[in-house]
């Protein structure tokens, strides 16, 4: 049986290196351990890599060791990643634009309609009807939702 697959979006990933009292913190490392262990498979698009580097690089509170650290570990993780195309980036673009959402976030949801898969995400502008994938709000994430 294949397992589970869903796409995440920066604001989950960000959790898993941010800080101890980040919301939802618990569940976010709980769909990056189900991805360890085989029991999920997480896909994002490339732009992920850096809107998580650049978050977390930006928080003065976090030592640059320890974004570097971040960084070497997120690629550790093996994530299934779909590079931006001509077609997904087109259809991002449109997204943003009925949807009133930059191009970064509508990526996002441009790669789960184009793989049929469910977005995971912490980001309330994700988290709407009518996005033309199941959205899944990460404090709301069980493996069997995938």
């Amino acid at each position: 049986m294949a397992r589970p697959s869903l796409v995440l979006d920066a604001s989950v990933g960000v959790k898993w290196f941010s800080a101890k009292d980040e919301a939802s913190l618990a569940q976010a490392l709980a769909i990056r351990d189900a991805h360890i262990d085989g029991d999920a498979l997480i896909v994002v698009p490339d732009l992920f890599f850096y809107e998580v580097a650049n978050a977390i690089a930006q928080k003065k509170s976090i030592p640059s060791e320890a974004v570097q650290a971040a960084v070497a570990n997120m690629f550790a993780l093996g994530l299934t990643t779909v590079s931006v195309d001509s077609e997904l980036l087109d259809a991002s673009v449109t997204l943003s634009r009925q949807l009133n959402i930059t191009v970064y976030d509508s990526i996002y949801i441009a790669a789960a309609v184009k793989h049929d898969y469910p977005l995971v995400t912490a980001n309330p502008r994700h988290q709407k009807e009518g996005l033309g994938c199941k959205v899944i709000p990460v404090e709301e994430w069980r493996p069997e939702m995938t």
